[in-house]
């Protein structure tokens, strides 16, 4: 295994279990609480209290897919690895479900208990699979080890997307650790800390002043950045899936089969989407759960239609032909060799689609149609502008919300271009790709540049293995190669 591989693993298998465990920490245990009740609520009831119908098909989805994998010959360990994953998290499921309990089991309940230790069991498992994973496959795992650094020496040379990567993990940090930055108690709506629209003040509570019922806005801007962000990932997963699955299939099959998933597509472009949003929104209900689908139902053509052209292109390579002429089906076909062709370019798109969610929320819960119940940025302006903060001018009100959307917006916009250029060799320029790598400060040598496998499988690879010369040498050679 490469040494590199067994660090992230080591690395990253606590920081996602303390993400996991942010996301649902009560909220009703601020730093006022004392030591001894922050550290209880890592293990309170609501950690890992998710939905049981969730977990169920999580986990169903699971174990099938270590069944597949044991049919195909590959190591034992991995499959059986990947099998038990999918059982704990059906346990999980019944567990919240209440199986058992004296008011019996529903997918809807969450009377789950010592759901903490079910997350982190599911977690070690995960890094288990990952572990054996690359044990089964060492050539994938090493390749994927020199890809990632490779993408991400450059993309640390772009500096706009870095940019756009710290305003994020600046504003992801402040939606995770809402409970410990503000009470939530102070979002109740007799919570005063003031008169209404009070200037900013220097008290920690009243450093953006007060709204038109003289609650904190500090208190609102910190838990809205939960609500929106997590929107504009959950409604960019339902999109790109939907986006990508739809394209690939009309890029391969051609024909009527895609003609009819495009005039589908092309119906779902033409409908005004923010009235057709209206109308959903009004009739399926208020709250979030409902505006991620609404937003991840209507946002997936533009996905559709990038993916299809890629896919149009990679199923005329010869790899393409060759898996057709040995008998290979079309759904292996799909996913063992166009979708790792195509999914640098969905990584990029799925980026984009990010701020575009996130502004789609802005606008349904501007116009009223988001959860009552729950602030958000879009939340925070259609109070500001129903309580006549604008023609006070309230403007400690406004901004904040406002000033957040267009920094996520731009900081995803940034990130989004960043990795197009990246991923996509056609993007780069010959100065990034065989010229100076502003990361390590040295020449890039053609050795460094990825590029496409899509006989083995699709995807990109360093072929760091060659012979490399000094750079200037280099483009010596290849003159000479090319003639006078």
């Amino acid at each position: 295994m490469p040494r590199r591989l067994k660090l992230w693993i080591v690395l990253w298998t606590p920081v996602a279990w303390l993400v996991l465990e942010l996301v649902k920490y009560p909220k009703d245990v601020p730093l006022s609480s004392g030591l001894a009740a922050i550290v209880r609520g890592f293990f309170g009831p609501t950690i890992g209290n998710y939905p049981p119908v969730c977990l169920l098909a999580a986990g169903v989805i699971v174990v099938g897919a270590g069944a597949a994998l044991s049919r195909r010959g590959s190591s034992r360990a991995f499959p059986a690895t990947v099998a038990a994953t999918g059982l704990v998290l059906c346990v999980w499921g019944l567990v919240n479900g209440g199986l058992g309990s004296a008011a019996g089991f529903s997918l809807g309940n969450r009377t789950g208990h010592l759901t903490w230790l079910w997350q982190t069991i599911v977690v070690v498992l995960v890094a288990a699979c990952v572990w054996t994973w690359e044990e089964a496959h060492p050539e994938r795992a090493e390749l994927a080890v020199r890809n990632t650094r490779h993408t991400w020496r450059l993309y640390r040379a772009n500096q706009q997307g870095m940019i756009g990567l710290w305003i994020i993990v600046a504003f992801v940090a402040v939606a995770l650790l809402a409970p410990f930055l503000a009470n939530h108690a102070l979002l109740a709506p007799d919570a005063q800390i003031g008169p209404a629209f009070q200037h900013p003040m220097a008290s920690y509570y009243k450093l953006m002043g007060t709204d038109d019922t003289g609650r904190s806005i500090l208190a609102e801007f910190v838990w809205s950045a939960r609500i929106s962000l997590v929107v504009g990932l959950m409604a960019t997963i339902i999109s790109t899936l939907l986006g990508a699955a739809i394209g690939i299939a009309a890029g391969y099959f051609g024909g009527w089969p895609g003609e009819i998933c495009m005039r589908i597509t092309d119906a779902f472009l033409v409908i005004p989407w923010l009235p057709f949003a209206m109308v959903l929104a009004a009739t399926l209900g208020h709250n979030y759960v409902i505006v991620i689908i609404i937003i991840g139902v209507t946002s997936w053509p533009g996905t559709a239609r990038v993916v299809r052209a890629d896919s149009l292109r990679v199923r005329e390579l010869p790899f393409i032909e060759r898996a057709k002429a040995i008998g290979s089906r079309d759904l292996h076909i799909m996913n063992r060799h166009v979708l790792p062709n195509v999914f640098p370019l969905i990584f990029a798109n799925t980026i984009l689609v990010v701020a575009e969610a996130i502004t789609a929320e802005t606008e349904l819960s501007f116009l009223g149609l988001g959860d009552p119940l729950n602030f958000s940025w879009g939340t925070m302006l259609h109070y500001a502008w129903a309580s006549g903060a604008a023609t006070l001018p309230a403007w400690w009100y406004i901004l904040p919300p406002g000033i957040a959307i267009v920094f996520v917006v731009l900081a995803f916009t940034f990130m989004g271009t960043a990795f197009d250029e990246i991923l996509d060799p056609r993007l780069r320029s010959r100065e990034e790709t065989a010229g100076y790598d502003g990361s390590s400060g040295r020449p890039l040598l053609a050795a460094d540049v990825a590029v496409p496998l899509g006989e083995i499988g699709g995807g990109f690879m360093l072929n760091e293995g060659a012979p490399r010369l000094p750079y200037g040498m280099e483009r010596e050679e290849e003159r000479r190669e090319r003639g006078p």
